[in-house]
């Protein structure tokens, strides 16, 4: 009946549920369809008798099809800004996981693509994502869901043009970093309203999907090694350059992991692939798109809770299959190495090569 949905739905129902320690972990996925209409997707992953699938829920048909950002706060999934036509966007949008029905919240002042969000105190915050030497353009905002309103931050004092292009973000004592494209790191600390510089990247070019678990901080490489580091790694120091290890446990994946090209890196990274292409090891010309999506590899990782998940792509014969593992992480002693221990994995989706290759543009966990 419509009461019953009405009550399933309610805030307070879940409220009850967090508080009598009943609330489930679902993972939500968006996946870019192949061209010549590519379009964002989203999906559930569901866990049911040893099996996993993805289950298409209502998608976004005005979403950005590349360079929006996400961003996770208590039942809901918000979709920041990306390019629609080659220009950045300031709109916003929340997919509420308890109804899985989306709506659209007061946009930013400014129009980003590829910014950096974290979630600080029960508020979004968002940096960079528009250009770099625009000073009349607001290089922070903040959106308090309470009041529905964005409030600017405060100026950084110095912006470089390679702070213009981020390639992840992640939260570390209420501060929000991100790693620009030099694999340098710049942060805002919510608590103190201030600007800061970070670590330098080791292995420039080499490393994304950076994200906290636990304190540590992992990262995915482009052979497929997935790396640790201390948290305190991201703290600037002379010389430059984070110090990180290889989870032990997982060179059974690496080799899948380095053949897939399940993320999707853009049309708008095209012109900037020829002055990168010799830092990720390529020297020989060739069709700049077919670079990017054939010779990079295209893994993606996420944190879930205390695990990991990986997605990669595998082409059997002829069926392109969605493949997903959880990894659970554990450190036996204080300053040891981490250890990955493979929970499950199994093909999540089937779909047909010759269409083209889907992309994996988001992975996050919402916890009901």
């Amino acid at each position: 009946s419509k009461s019953y949905r009405s009550l399933v739905a309610s805030s307070d129902l879940y409220k009850t549920r967090s508080l009598m320690g009943r609330t489930e972990t679902y993972i939500y996925v968006c996946l870019r369809t192949p061209p010549p209409n590519p379009s964002p997707r989203w999906y559930i992953l569901r866990r049911r008798n040893g099996s996993s699938d993805l289950i298409s829920i209502p998608s976004l048909p005005s979403q950005a099809p590349e360079a929006s950002s996400v961003a996770v706060l208590d039942w809901g999934i918000y979709v920041i800004g990306g390019l629609i036509e080659g220009k950045p966007t300031s709109d916003v949008w929340l997919l509420d996981c308890r109804t899985h029905t989306w709506r659209h919240v007061p946009s930013m002042g400014v129009a980003r693509a590829e910014a950096a969000v974290g979630v600080v105190g029960g508020k979004i915050y968002v940096l960079g994502g528009c250009k770099y030497d625009d000073r009349s353009l607001s290089w922070g905002e903040v959106f308090d869901p309470k009041t529905q309103t964005w409030d600017t931050l405060p100026s950084m004092p110095i912006r470089r043009k390679h702070d213009q292009h981020i390639h992840c973000s992640m939260v570390r004592n209420q501060e929000i970093y991100a790693v620009v494209e030099t694999d340098r790191t710049f942060y805002y600390s919510a608590s103190e309203g201030k600007w800061g510089r970070g670590n330098r990247v080791e292995a420039i070019g080499n490393r994304r999907d950076f994200c906290m678990i636990d304190g540590l901080l992992y990262c995915i490489c482009l052979d497929g090694t997935i790396f640790w580091c201390e948290a305190d790694e991201l703290d600037r120091r002379e010389p430059e350059g984070m110090v990180s290890k290889q989870v032990k446990g997982l060179l059974c994946l690496k080799e899948s992991l380095i053949r897939s090209r399940l993320v999707h890196f853009g049309d708008h990274f095209l012109d900037r692939w020829d002055q990168n292409r010799i830092k990720f090891g390529f020297t020989q010309k060739s069709d700049k798109g077919h670079e990017l999506e054939n010779l990079l590899s295209g893994a993606r990782l996420s944190s879930s809770g205390r695990n990991m998940l990986i997605f990669w792509d595998v082409i059997e014969g002829a069926r392109l299959e969605i493949w997903c593992a959880e990894i659970s992480l554990e450190r036996p002693r204080q300053g040891g190495n981490v250890w990955g221990n493979i929970e499950w994995s199994s093909a999540v989706m089937t779909l047909d090569p010759f269409l083209g290759r889907y992309k994996v543009l988001h992975s996050v966990s919402v916890t009901l």
